[in-house]
């Protein structure tokens, strides 16, 4: 877990928190869309807030209990990931397009002037879109959830003289990234499977310590990844849940 990606979790915290308060105490906060980390920060706010936000969630029921789980074992129920739909956001002003190419570019994170300089340097990018908040109201009781951002759709509606958009109606589609931000129960993006211990990630753990310690293999780390969908380790980050496998369940996954 890197310094900066430690420091845009505690920034994110400390501004959710912020928005919350202002939020209960009566100020109009606007629905909004953040990163905290490099290089995709940024901010997106909303000008008109939803008028229906559509959330599910669906579990892919067991077929036929495996030979393993005849002798009286649970059986396995993957859980597919929370999708979040906002089916009309309104963007109005000059810095309309602004906020639709920033969405564009979280599909995209190696895209943009931050990618640029970046790969002038031969720094690593990304691989994965990055995890942002959406957040309109206070934690808990209103909506603060991290996601990664699934498809964009935009429509611009008017136009200045210059060619310049001033309205956009936007599409959404979000995926929830298990999170301690979020209000529902979550089990990893991969599915869970019933009777899987939790794990909270330490500031000093990694997949490998978190291995050794509950297997007594530190090569058991990839098939922790694989049943979290986690595909890039470095991005494990204090706080966050993981799912260990049942010891039967290691021998299904590659642990090399």
């Amino acid at each position: 877990m890197s310094i900066g990606m430690i420091a845009g979790a505690s920034v994110n915290i400390a501004a959710g928190a912020a928005i919350g308060a202002a939020a209960l105490a009566g100020a109009r906060v606007p629905a909004s869309l953040r990163c905290t980390t490099l290089p995709n920060v940024g901010l997106v706010y909303f000008d008109f807030n939803p008028t229906e936000i559509t959330i599910s969630r669906s579990a892919v029921a067991p077929t036929t209990p495996s030979a393993k789980n005849r002798g009286g074992t649970q059986t396995q129920q993957k859980v597919k990931p929370t999708t979040i739909n906002l089916g009309e956001v309104i963007f109005e002003g000059r810095d309309t397009k602004w906020r639709c190419d920033t969405l564009l570019q979280w599909l995209n994170p190696d895209a943009g002037v931050f990618g640029m300089v970046m790969a002038a340097f031969n720094m690593n990018l990304t691989t994965q879109p990055p995890e942002l908040t959406f957040q309109w109201g206070p934690p808990v009781v209103g909506f603060m959830y991290t996601v990664t951002l699934q498809s964009v759709k935009i429509k611009y509606e008017r136009f200045m003289s210059t060619g310049i958009p001033v309205r956009a109606k936007v599409g959404l589609t979000m995926n929830e990234v298990p999170s301690l931000l979020g209000t529902m129960p979550q089990n990893p993006t991969s599915g869970g499977l019933v009777g899987r211990r939790a794990h909270t990630v330490g500031h000093s753990d990694t997949l490998q310590s978190i291995a050794t310690a509950n297997y007594g293999d530190p090569g058991a780390w990839r098939r922790i990844a694989e049943v979290n969908g986690i595909e890039d380790p470095a991005r494990v980050r204090p706080g966050q849940t993981v799912y260990l496998p049942n010891p039967d369940e290691l021998s299904e996954g590659s642990t090399r």
